[in-house]
């Protein structure tokens, strides 16, 4: 009888810890497949609150103001010291531009002491893009593009943020399918072309009159223009809006 316990005590204890191993393989299979995605885990040497204060510090930056907004640390071994009595501050260098790859800083006044800390700041918002292969000179319509969302940090400054900003436009250079379109892609089409009749604002200092005439010369928006009278003359004018030329004269 005593041999037959303590055979069964054995198996007990090997199936025990069969199971034990097996939950403690299943627990580091599901670790892997989901890693911690707290960025407070990675900068241990950060206080979390400290995180957290540098995170509301990049959201309430002009320059990300209304964008949502990811923070990540990028010197994740970094260990900030102790502010006994007193507060760690968060603030930035003057003209920082907090904004992709970025540095912030935390200061403790009562240990006098401050760390540069580098961040990496994505910052995501609508954009335009091309639909599909457009060629230098072409005029964009509706059809050519579309907005999606994404990380603005990745693409030019001056990209567009909505499609009317290309009205009027056209293409300086050809954009592949699927890229940003910026303002720097594009160029204002003529609003007065050789040959067109325009209308012509004569101001003086005490007085203003029209005429009419010929455009000798295309012009876009606040640019010069020669124009020909229909009495032969020819002036120089700017276009102050489409098919309208604005001479001043000075006396």
């Amino acid at each position: 009888m005593n041999r037959l316990r303590a055979l069964l005590l054995c198996l007990g204890l090997a199936l025990f810890g069969t199971q034990a191993a097996d939950a403690q393989t299943q627990a580091q299979t599901q670790s892997q497949a989901n890693p911690p995605t707290n960025l407070a885990q990675q900068v241990p040497g950060i206080p979390l609150e400290v995180q957290n204060n540098i995170r509301r510090f990049i959201q309430k930056s002009p320059t990300v103001a209304g964008f949502r907004t990811e923070v990540d640390f990028l010197e994740p071994s970094m260990v900030l010291p102790a502010c006994p009595g007193g507060t760690i501050e968060v603030l930035s260098a003057p003209n920082m531009r907090l904004w992709g790859r970025s540095v912030v800083q935390a200061r403790c006044l009562k240990a006098a002491w401050l760390f540069n800390i580098p961040v990496m700041i994505r910052v995501y918002g609508d954009y335009v893009v091309s639909t599909r292969y457009l060629q230098a000179g072409s005029r964009l319509s509706a059809s050519d593009m579309r907005i999606t969302n994404g990380d603005l940090t990745g693409v030019p400054d001056d990209v567009l943020r909505s499609p009317r900003e290309a009205d009027d436009r056209v293409l300086t250079r050809p954009i592949q399918m699927g890229m940003p379109i910026g303002l720097n892609d594009l160029r204002e089409t003529a609003v007065i072309k050789v040959g067109d009749p325009v209308t012509i604002l004569l101001k003086g200092r005490d007085f203003q009159v029209t005429g009419t005439g010929t455009a000798q010369t295309q012009g876009m928006m606040n640019e010069m223009v020669r124009v020909r009278l229909n009495d032969g003359q020819v002036l120089q004018g700017k276009v102050i809006r489409p098919g309208v030329v604005e001479m001043t004269l000075d006396r």
